[in-house]
């Protein structure tokens, strides 16, 4: 099994600006995907953008049979988290702006990192990005708990995404991991779409609404999903979790661009909260793996698929 060893350079220089674009996609397709909500809902441009980005992550990759039998044990519980993570973070963002949104899922990627780590000194940083989830939440909870239940479904998801995509990436080849994992979670997500609530299906295949859902597939799935999915597996884990912590400024950023939401002082506060703490967990975990104060079982564990984040 792989170790945590930096990729080739090549590799870094071509990877680390293609995740951060895919990221800025991501966060834009969020922004502009708004528009479809007003067509047919959060639920239905989930549904349409799981359903789409599977079929063309299929095409693309075309795995195997053998794929599906030597690995299922990982992929059918990684495409049941990537199901429930999108279909939460429609509802999330339908709800609730985008950067509190994102940041509020990034307390998944901050659990993670910290599940590694066995000193007193990282209460720190749980207090720290507490203090941020209590801000944004005491701020939307009385006014949208929903918004912030999805949310925090959302950064459950994540965690789980890390864990289980990271393995899956370093198990199977290009990006047959993920086409699998996709159209497993395209079968979760039509019965559990139909039971949250979706319009008719004649709205679903309006052409006009399908060419958008085209579009947001391509930069909120296949295209970021696609880049991470590679980043797991080339990326030091270090540099990753560096970069992920960019995605609530970008989200912010993108929310003021495109959809005119001004964050206030304290949500700005409780962003920086999070963010901080994800950071200083993350460089905690790094100094300590390199002085070797992390046990066997914890390099094991990692190497599995816990990241640094």
């Amino acid at each position: 099994m792989p170790t945590d060893v930096a990729a080739p350079s090549i590799r870094q220089g071509f990877s680390i600006p293609l995740v951060v674009g895919g990221m800025v996609g991501l966060q834009f397709s969020s922004a502009f995907v708004q528009d479809l909500f007003g067509l047919i809902g959060p639920t239905g441009a989930a549904l349409l953008r799981i359903l789409l980005s599977a079929g063309l992550l299929w095409l693309i990759a075309r795995p195997s049979v053998a794929v599906v039998r030597e690995h299922w044990r990982l992929l059918v519980p990684y495409g049941l988290v990537l199901a429930v993570m999108q279909l939460a973070f429609y509802e999330a963002i339908a709800r609730l702006p985008l950067g509190v949104v994102v940041t509020l899922e990034f307390t998944g990627p901050l659990l993670v990192g910290l599940f590694l780590s066995r000193k007193a000194s990282d209460v720190v940083w749980v207090v720290l990005a507490g203090a941020g989830i209590v801000l944004l939440g005491g701020i939307h909870t009385l006014e949208d708990p929903v918004g912030v239940l999805a949310s925090l479904i959302v950064a459950a998801s994540l965690a789980g995404y890390i864990l289980l995509g990271t393995a899956v990436s370093r198990v199977t080849s290009q990006l047959s991991g993920l086409a699998v994992a996709m159209a497993i979670a395209s079968v979760v997500a039509i019965p559990s779409a139909g039971v949250i609530g979706v319009p008719a299906p004649a709205e679903l295949v309006d052409p006009g609404v399908l060419l958008a859902a085209l579009g947001v597939a391509v930069f909120a799935t296949v295209l970021p999903f696609s880049l991470e999915f590679v980043a797991m597996r080339h990326i030091p884990r270090r540099v990753f979790a560096v970069l992920v912590t960019l995605e609530p400024v970008i989200a912010a950023v993108v929310g003021f661009l495109v959809l005119h939401e001004v964050l206030s002082v304290l949500q700005l506060v409780a962003m920086v909260c999070v963010v901080l703490a994800a950071l200083g967990s993350s460089r905690e975990i790094l100094r300590r793996k390199s002085h070797g104060e992390y046990g066997e079982r914890a390099r094991d564990r990692a190497g599995a698929g816990a990241g640094p984040l």
